[in-house]
């Protein structure tokens, strides 16, 4: 990882603040993904479930996975709290995703990619739980200044994320918005 966002001091503020919800819509978001209500979706860096439990209100199943534990704990309260039983908490790293192969409809990765020092790995890894004709979605931090994220010097351009993954998806959709981009992708 080049930058692990550390749940510390009151890390669910930072994730779920207004200022961030202005920004990054998460229903915006997931109209452009084309949702079916029989798919599963694998959220790749959930969090403490920003875009998790939203998602659980449009698909079958959404499995979230993170390597922090305390995200998921409170992702976990969250789905208790909302009746949600389709969202299912995973602890695990996204270069060594612990699914099956070809297990899932949907991946999304938001505001992870940046985050990953081996991201054609991360992308493979995607490939290989995607069923075939699968769906990645990509949305990360624009590479300028924005008014919360990382140091632009760690953001990727959605450029590189499209050269990197075409060998194994190719790209549907490109968004840009002020704060963030969104790629949506199609497994080959």
């Amino acid at each position: 990882m080049a930058r692990k966002f550390e749940a510390t001091g009151d890390f669910v503020e930072r994730l779920e603040g207004t200022e961030r919800r202005k920004a990054i819509p998460p229903l915006e978001i997931m109209e452009r993904m084309g949702l079916d209500p029989s798919w599963s979706v694998l959220d790749i860096g959930a969090g403490v479930g920003y875009f998790s439990v939203p998602l659980s209100e449009s698909v079958r199943e959404v499995v979230a996975l993170d390597v922090e534990t305390r995200m998921l704990d409170v992702l976990q309260e969250r789905a208790v709290s909302r009746k949600r039983k389709n969202i299912h908490a995973l602890q695990g790293d996204v270069l060594a995703i612990p699914l099956m192969a070809e297990s899932f409809d949907h991946v999304l990765l938001a505001f992870i990619y940046h985050e990953v020092n081996l991201p054609t790995l991360m992308l493979e890894e995607c490939a290989r739980v995607l069923k075939p004709g699968g769906c990645l979605t990509v949305v990360d931090f624009q590479k300028w200044e924005t008014p919360f994220g990382p140091p632009v010097s760690e953001r990727k351009a959605p450029a590189e994320v499209e050269r990197r993954a075409r060998k194994w998806f190719s790209l549907l959709a490109e968004f840009g918005e002020q704060v963030f981009y969104q790629l949506e992708f199609k497994k080959m």
